[in-house]
């Protein structure tokens, strides 16, 4: 399986939150204890280029004039999805998407663009597909086309304790309660459910949370660079 660099290590983190123009957090809403972790909030997303990129890319391609036959235009999946989920619940939105987008296979970034740190856009996902980060994504962005707020979703990286590697979920609070969406999972699952996970820190368009086991405040000195494969 292929991998994907997703932090630069852990002197970055505490350089990003005391970069910080404010440590505020946000209200809570149903990520306040995820994974039974203690969140600390930086609105400073200036050591993620990837994840930034990937937003910048993709919001270009979404805005693109799309003229009949043009490569420019939206895969075709793309629109369908979003034509289907346009007046479903937030809860029908959230499983649709999560079972359109799971139904790709998993194809490492090192086959499809010859490295391991690349994070595709939906539209790159959709017509290659990828590997867990660009699951993760897809959905994130999909379901802010869909009318999804962002402060009600959160990209995960984690520390997988089954397969021993790093691993990109995403999260969606659905009336208070945040759900697990996960390329390894078919079904969307309540994150209080899930025990394999470790959060290193959540993201999105807005800001990001450094995640400390609220049992052992001192496990921050075992963070490392990390890498997913999933």
């Amino acid at each position: 399986m292929g991998s994907a660099r997703l932090l630069a290590g852990v002197q970055l983190l505490f350089a990003a939150f005391f970069l910080s123009p404010a440590h505020a957090v946000e209200p809570p809403r149903g990520f306040a204890s995820v994974f039974d972790s203690k969140e600390i909030f930086s609105a400073n997303l200036q050591l993620f280029p990837e994840w930034t990129g990937v937003l910048q890319r993709s919001h270009a391609e979404i805005g693109r004039t799309c003229s009949a036959g043009s490569s420019a235009c939206p895969p075709q999946e793309w629109q369908d999805i979003l034509r289907h989920v346009r007046d479903l619940s937030p809860r029908a939105k959230v499983e649709y998407v999560n079972a359109k987008i799971n139904a790709h296979p998993y194809v490492p970034s090192v086959r499809n663009w010859g490295t391991t740190s690349y994070w595709e856009t939906p539209f790159e996902f959709l017509r290659r597909n990828g590997q867990c980060q660009d699951y993760a994504t897809t959905k994130f962005i999909l379901l802010r086309a869909a009318g999804v707020p962002n402060n009600a979703m959160r990209l995960v990286i984690t520390y997988d304790f089954i397969s021993k590697q790093d691993h990109a979920i995403l999260l969606v609070d659905v009336d208070g309660q945040a759900l697990m969406l996960d390329n390894l999972t078919r079904d969307v699952v309540p994150a209080a459910q899930v025990h394999r996970y470790r959060p290193y820190y959540s993201i999105n368009e807005t800001g990001w949370w450094q995640h400390l086991p609220r049992t052992a405040p001192a496990a921050i000195a075992a963070l490392h660079p990390t890498r997913t494969d999933g």
